[in-house]
């Protein structure tokens, strides 16, 4: 039988202090921190992250990087240790994400019936729970896309966002560690799980293992983000972006196969077209032109 001492909670952070630790807090307030190993893994922070950790919360174990592990590294160091230690299972939780009372254990309970299942909790904006945000996500022809699991039913899915994922030991075993080099960053966690399903394992978002965490400005649509387009281009060339050149081709590879190509100059033709719309109309006409197209296709 699974002991909850063998159950790693892995937080991969960086230089955000204030959001580390309310999300230790939240650990601590519904007695996760006591329940479970809690590793992080401070990519280099500055902000005084790791000391603030290590006085108020001297349980959680901390790691250290030089401020180039990025996500996906961090959370590969993660899964290492607790390997090494003997862990059951792993579970990514973003320090941006904050679980409800009972999420954490409820995804476990779901992976300990199975051993080749991967299960995935429900993200929303707000503690409201009214606006759906990360979770599962479904693969169509030349596309990914999120979708939301409603309370009471629990929904297969072809891939995750890798807010809270629990994860068992034996998919290193089966396909090794995330992608570090391939997708430093973004992108990772969707690929990951897909690859993992394809390996066999049964991906399941529980819509009762509810947790909050708003959408990075980054992944919102072009339309719906005040984050002007010039300022898109020029975050093309770092890792945090999700059109990071190379990543996003290995994430089509891996997705479209030889049909990679496809999608993969879609997207940055998608992004030239809406540049030069953001030059000539307003952002309301945008707003209202995809909500318009939104309810056609609904």
């Amino acid at each position: 039988m699974t002991q909850p001492e063998s159950i790693y909670i892995l937080i991969p952070v960086h230089d955000r202090k204030a959001i580390t630790l309310a999300c230790l807090e939240q650990l601590d307030q519904q007695e996760n921190l006591q329940r479970y190993r809690v590793v992080v893994i401070d990519d280099g922070s500055t902000d005084g992250t790791a000391e603030a950790i290590q006085r108020l919360y001297p349980t959680v174990f901390l790691l250290q990087g030089d401020g180039n592990l990025w996500w996906t590294g961090a959370i590969k160091k993660g899964m290492e240790y607790a390997y090494e230690q003997g862990a059951d299972f792993f579970i990514w939780l973003n320090d941006d994400t904050l679980p409800s009372s009972g999420c954490i254990p409820a995804i476990v309970n779901e992976c300990v019936q199975s051993s080749n299942k991967i299960v995935a909790a429900q993200c929303y904006a707000s503690s409201n729970f009214e606006m759906p945000t990360y979770g599962g996500q479904k693969k169509r022809f030349l596309s990914v896309e999120l979708f939301h699991t409603p309370r009471n039913q629990a929904i297969a899915c072809d891939c995750m966002s890798g807010n809270l994922v629990c994860l068992p030991r034996s998919i290193v075993d089966k396909i090794g560690y995330p992608p570090s080099d391939r997708l430093p960053h973004c992108l990772a966690d969707i690929v990951y799980t897909w690859e993992a399903k394809k390996a066999g394992y049964e991906l399941k978002v529980l819509g009762n293992a509810t947790a909050t965490c708003a959408f990075n400005p980054l992944e919102e649509g072009w339309a719906s983000s005040a984050i002007s387009m010039e300022k898109r281009w020029r975050l093309i060339t770092s890792p945090k972006s999700n059109l990071y050149p190379s990543a996003y081709w290995n994430y089509c590879k891996s997705f479209y196969g030889s049909l990679a190509f496809i999608p993969f100059i879609q997207v940055y033709f998608r992004l030239v077209l809406f540049t030069i719309a953001r030059w000539v109309l307003p952002l309301s006409w945008l707003k209202t032109m995809k909500a318009l197209k939104q309810r056609i296709l609904s």
